[in-house]
């Protein structure tokens, strides 16, 4: 599986598993300017456009550590999965499902605790959802066989593997994030079960691997607000 079928069908079920309930333990809020590990006035950018820690903006908390490869700001109201900690049985017992539904879950999750991935939602949304669809986001590194592809050539890769999913892409570039690096930018929609999936994912590439961030939704206007984390990303 590629990794943009892999984060489609992380984004597309755990939606729905968000959507009954399932709760972690939120993430431990990190001071504006900082991340996990890093004393609070620590500068965070530098005049040299080098790569440098992403602030934190208000409102928001930095989820994600070195064993997930990548953190990444979201609301404070959005709960978070530790899913290189969290036993995942355990956590599934807290949202009572059960039958295929449970099993759904649990595929689901393993899939994203093999991939030691960030797992993150916004439970209220799915009130508001006719399709009682959460909005959540996850996030993975993967390591880079040889040197990473150029930036033009990893948007016409996305583009396509996006395209054979079933996606329509509505924009595809390079855009500034917030460490002063750069991020391959890709915005879509994708129909799945009955459901058109408002999609936004962001390349980021760091030596050695590419960070895939995924923010999924089934409402209009949270693109500034999908923006506005993905930009957070931060490779470890």
């Amino acid at each position: 599986m590629t990794a943009s079928a892999l984060c489609l069908a992380l984004a597309t079920a755990c939606g729905n598993i968000a959507s009954v309930g399932m709760v972690g333990a939120p993430a431990t809020e990190t001071p504006a300017g900082t991340s996990p590990g890093t004393p609070a006035g620590t500068p965070t950018a530098t005049s040299t456009g080098t790569p440098t820690k992403a602030a934190v903006p208000a409102g928001f908390k930095r989820v994600g550590s070195d064993a997930n490869g990548l953190t990444v700001a979201v609301p404070q109201k959005w709960l978070a999965l530790d899913l290189t900690k969290d036993d995942l049985d355990q956590t599934l017992k807290q949202t009572g499902l059960s039958g295929e539904a449970l099993e759904q879950a649990r595929r689901s999750l393993r899939a994203l605790v093999a991939n030691r991935a960030i797992w993150a939602s916004d439970q209220a949304s799915a009130e508001s959802s006719p399709n009682k669809f959460a909005t959540n986001l996850n996030g993975f590194c993967q390591d880079d066989a040889g040197s990473p592809p150029p930036a033009d050539q990893l948007i016409a890769d996305v583009k396509g593997q996006l395209e054979q999913l079933g996606a329509k892409v509505n924009e595809a570039g390079e855009v500034p994030i917030d460490n002063g690096g750069k991020a391959v930018r890709v915005v879509y929609r994708l129909p799945s079960h009955g459901i058109e999936i408002r999609g936004t994912q962001y390349y980021v590439q760091s030596p050695g691997k590419t960070c895939i961030v995924t923010l999924s939704t089934d409402r209009d206007g949270q693109q500034a607000l999908f923006d506005q984390i993905a930009r957070t990303t931060q490779p470890t």
